[in-house]
């Protein structure tokens, strides 16, 4: 190892060190995400830091940092411009391209990787938001009681209802004055804030 370092000039020293860290790290971040221990994800899609909103405060500066939407300064975004730029500028470097030349090429190459990432996310989020499910989706469909619900609104009970192809169990009330029991059928009518239905006794 001491030898390949030694054959190295300071400018691909500094390219093979800077790849090799940042792919470590988007390895193991990546890995991470995977079994659930990182927040990445998270982070990328909803609670990246916005460079532009940090400089005005507001966001009103947007544009300087995002093109067309896409969040480009996410940490995962940034990693992979490293990698990516410094291992093709290594490489470059290595089948003896001029310095200026593999710099330009790494650039050019991180800079892609950037937006690829930004658009992969971009692309994330719109298939996260179509699949967000909406409460309101659920009027108007039927289910079946879960948990007895007492009436006149006195009490929450609680129903399974499929809503956007989803099982899904919600906290319920009912406006009738006698109370539903456990395996009644009901239908959805409104929804209440905290995303409580209000369901009625569905005649058969």
């Amino acid at each position: 190892m001491s030898v390949f370092f030694d054959s190295l000039g300071i400018f691909e020293t500094a390219l093979f060190i800077i790849a090799s860290s940042s792919t470590l790290i988007l390895v193991i971040q990546t890995i991470l995400s995977f079994s659930g221990m990182g927040g990445e994800s998270d982070l990328d899609i909803d609670g990246d830091v916005d460079l532009a909103e940090n400089a005005s405060g507001d966001g009103s500066e947007k544009g300087n940092f995002d093109a067309d939407g896409l969040r480009l300064f996410t940490v995962r975004g940034i990693l992979a411009f490293l990698m990516v730029g410094s291992w093709v500028g290594f490489i470059a470097r290595m089948a003896e391209i001029h310095a200026f030349v593999a710099l330009l090429f790494a650039v050019a190459s991180g800079t892609a990787s950037l937006f690829g990432i930004a658009k992969l996310m971009q692309v994330l989020m719109s298939l996260n938001n179509d699949g967000t499910l909406k409460t309101s989706n659920a009027i108007g469909q039927t289910g079946t009681v879960y948990i007895r619900i007492p009436g006149a609104e006195k009490g929450v009970g609680k129903v399974s209802v499929t809503v956007q192809e989803r099982f899904c169990e919600f906290d319920a009330i009912t406006e009738n004055s006698e109370g539903l029991k456990t395996g009644e059928a009901v239908y959805v009518t409104d929804v209440r804030a905290g995303n409580v239905l209000v369901v009625e006794k569905l005649d058969k």
